[in-house]
């Protein structure tokens, strides 16, 4: 079991340098975005950018989730090509016919939202950057699906540099505010799309599979509005502030959420690259409910210790990365909504029961149901505590969401998890973190060195609380021995085999 996680985190390095970097652009900009945007500015940008994304997982049609089951079938090997052309073709397709439609209602649209008509430009280069990004995004798939993991990272870091060099033009040498973060965003989508047309070719076969577009529709049309769904529950916050509070209060907000969330960007969605085909392939092999179960054990470990550092330096990430003082309230919200973003990431985990006995309507159901609830956390909350109070509802309905899937995901497909090693997780992160809030230390050294203590004391408490197996033990004392002398560190890595 140890060998498998083991060469899961191998397979999550060239995967999470991809991913990180197409991720990495947002998180870079940050100081941009904060020295060149009000509050009120990166409050609106934040509400576009939330606004992509659900776009995205509209125009999608979630053919991607589809394209992983369908591509190695059995019944289907010959016509893997017809396959991904047909999985890009179509949801193009539906994306220039909703467009269009969008198009026509745009002004009422930016009215509703921004109360004035002066941003329908904007969300047409949203629109028209979010169809861009599923093309991009299923090409993405295949490169995962084939294991080119090299390529994958090549091309993903490709974007980001284009990406950024453009963002800095259009910001600071042009002036065009949060319009030409999105005109340079259209633009790069554009380029790489280009730097991959030769890779789109080649693994193509100019049909298309009508009847098998069917059935993979069939498969991700509950997966869809799942995705809504969570697209909602996580992005309800910054809505119902816009809607509740002010925009400025939006943009503290995300640059709480932007620091919480750097949990999902760099650590969830690289492993989760390489852990979500090995699921599927453990279905059928033995002893593959154990390697669920400490799939979740060592995620829940390693969220943690990344929730933790948030948690403990939110005031020195925060001072770095926004001078303007507007913004430094963000500093005790990066905590709450670290937790919160730990409990999401964990429902994701408990989901694997559910998506293997391919119960997806249930999985769309309950996600809706948890998306109301945090709208309704965040009517009652936000009047009187505005961006704690979305915080604070962020974190209680993730909660909820992710005990209500425990239970139902067991009843479908029992999985031996640890939770009472889970529980002893959260609860030594939970009191770490308190103690970090309660005791204040003004001088900025000795407050650094009393913050990297609670953060070494987290393994240590694991410990003493028998935490660690004694296996697991022996192999990471063995990683120890074998990694410790720096000078074998480039010997090492010259030893593993991606």
């Amino acid at each position: 079991m140890f060998d498998v996680i083991k060469k899961t985190v191998k397979s999550s390095v060239l995967y999470g340098i991809g991913t990180i970097s197409s991720k990495l652009i947002g998180f870079i900009l940050i100081p941009l975005y904060t020295s060149y945007l009000t509050t009120a500015d990166f409050g609106i940008l934040s509400i576009v950018e939330i606004t992509t994304t659900l776009i995205t997982a509209i125009v999608s049609l979630k053919i991607n989730a589809a394209l992983f089951r369908w591509y190695y079938d059995t019944n289907y090997l010959t016509k893997q090509k017809s396959i991904f052309f047909t999985s890009l073709v179509l949801p193009t397709l539906f994306s220039i016919f909703t467009f269009s439609i969008f198009y026509l209602y745009v002004d009422e649209l930016s009215i509703i939202i921004f109360e004035t008509n002066s941003y329908s430009y904007l969300l047409i280069l949203m629109y028209i950057s979010a169809a861009l990004q599923v093309t991009f995004d299923l090409v993405l798939h295949l490169m995962r699906l084939q294991d080119k993991a090299l390529y994958y990272s090549s091309i993903s870091i490709v974007r980001l540099l284009i990406g950024l060099i453009l963002i800095i033009i259009f910001v600071t040498i042009l002036n065009r505010n949060v319009e030409g973060i999105y005109e340079a965003i259209v633009i790069s989508q554009i380029i790489t799309t280009l730097f991959v047309i030769r890779y789109i070719i080649k693994n193509s076969q100019f049909k298309i599979e009508i009847k098998i577009f069917n059935d993979m529709l069939k498969f991700s049309l509950p997966l869809i509005f799942a995705e809504i769904s969570g697209i909602i529950l996580t992005i309800s916050d910054r809505y119902s502030l816009n809607f509740l509070s002010t925009a400025s209060e939006v943009g503290v907000y995300s640059l709480g959420f932007k620091i919480a969330n750097t949990t999902r960007v760099f650590l969830y969605s690289s492993v989760m690259l390489a852990v979500s085909p090995m699921i599927y392939s453990y279905i059928d092999k033995p002893n593959n409910k154990r390697f669920y179960s400490k799939l979740l054990t060592y995620f829940s470990f390693g969220v943690m210790i990344f929730t933790l550092v948030l948690s403990l330096f939110a005031e020195n990430l925060v001072y770095i990365l926004a001078e303007d003082e507007s913004y430094w309230s963000a500093i005790n919200l990066v905590p709450i909504i670290a937790f919160a973003i730990l409990f999401g990431t964990l429902k994701d985990i408990i989901l694997t029961g559910l998506n293997i006995t391919k119960k997806t309507l249930i999985i769309a159901v309950v996600v809706i149901l948890m998306a109301a609830l945090n709208i309704f956390l965040n009517i009652i909350l936000i009047p009187d505590y505005n961006s704690y109070g979305a915080a604070i509802a962020a974190l209680v309905s993730r909660i909820f969401s992710l005990i209500i899937f425990y239970f139902i995901a067991q009843k479908y497909y029992f999985i031996p998890y640890e939770i009472y090693k889970v529980f002893l997780i959260i609860l030594a992160g939970t009191i770490l973190t308190a103690i970090s809030s309660l005791v204040i230390i003004e001088n900025i050294y000795l407050s650094s060195l009393f913050k990297f203590v609670l953060l070494s004391a987290f393994p240590i408490i694991l410990y003493y609380l028998k935490f660690f197996e004694e296996i697991e033990l022996v192999r990471l004392s063995g990683i120890w021995h074998k990694w410790k002398n720096p000078l074998k560190w480039i010997e090492n890595i010259k030893q593993i085999k991606f």
